[in-house]
């Protein structure tokens, strides 16, 4: 929902203004909180929800070894773009270049080759 304003995800989603405020807020303290160190192995996956009648993708990473969130981001549409600006803001809770485990998600390949 990148550059949605809160009023505008709140009415897409048909919820409160305060409660679309509380979701960002619980998500930022958790991805605030995980330190920048080095790291071997990050999960990233996605998944499909529909909200309204209209589909969203939830997009997630997880340290496997320490199990902290790294990040977490929503977005209207599925794509190798979004796989990689979503990869970058993983890196940035990392001081080397981790492996990635995903799936067999086509938007992954391109977006994995600068680490490849």
């Amino acid at each position: 929902m990148a550059g949605l304003s809160s009023w505008e995800i709140a009415e897409e989603i048909g919820v409160s203004h305060s409660s679309v405020l509380e979701w960002a807020r619980a998500i930022a303290s958790i991805q605030g909180s995980v330190p920048q160190r080095e790291r071997k192995l990050i999960a990233v996956d996605e998944t499909e929800l529909k909200v309204n009648g209209r589909i969203v993708y939830v997009w997630a990473a997880m340290d496997i070894d320490t199990r902290e969130l790294l990040a977490m981001e929503a977005t209207w549409s599925r794509s190798a773009i979004h796989a990689l600006l979503f990869l970058r803001k993983v890196l940035g809770r990392c001081t080397n270049r981790p492996t990635f485990v995903v799936d067999g998600g086509p938007w992954y390949r391109w977006a994995l080759r600068p680490w490849s």
